[in-house]
């Protein structure tokens, strides 16, 4: 199903059932979106795997900011939006999107045989592939739908 397919769904509902649409919406989008860090997926196509296997964790999930910080802000019966990234996760996007550019690593400390060593600011080139786990998706919009018709049933 198709995102106007599911508009034109919308608009033949009642408005009784058209009150609680909005928040099964942004429900389902949002357990949705946290599930693609369980399957390692978006909409049935696999995220490319890490060089290297991670020793612990799941790839793209270390502290699990990046999957707590996908949330639902806006919930109107106009619309709904889901979002993801915080001051603490800036690097969203890059995820979901990828990226290839540069990046400026900052002063800090690394530890090394002879003690504690500062590193300097330097540039380095970032190849990051994308790992897609926020957008459009049929897979979701029949999900939506599924658990719209759950809703009417429960309803009438």
């Amino acid at each position: 199903m198709t995102l106007d397919e599911l508009e034109n769904y919308f608009a033949e509902l009642p408005d009784q059932i058209m009150d609680a649409v909005p928040d099964i919406v942004a429900e389902t989008a949002v357990e949705y979106f946290k599930e693609s860090f369980t399957l390692k997926e978006f909409d049935k196509n696999p995220w490319q795997p890490a060089k290297r296997e991670k020793q612990t964790g799941s790839l793209m999930v270390e502290s699990g900011n990046l999957v707590n910080s996908i949330n639902a802000p806006v919930v109107t019966r106009e619309r709904v939006v889901v979002q993801a990234g915080n001051d603490k996760v800036p690097y969203a996007q890059a995820h979901n999107e990828g990226y290839v550019g540069p990046v400026t690593i900052p002063t800090h400390s690394r530890k090394t045989k002879n003690g504690m060593a500062e590193v300097k600011e330097h540039t380095i080139n970032q190849n990051l592939p994308q790992r897609q786990f926020l957008g459009e998706s049929e897979e979701l919009m029949d999900m939506i739908k599924e658990r719209i018709d759950a809703h009417l049933d429960s309803v009438l």
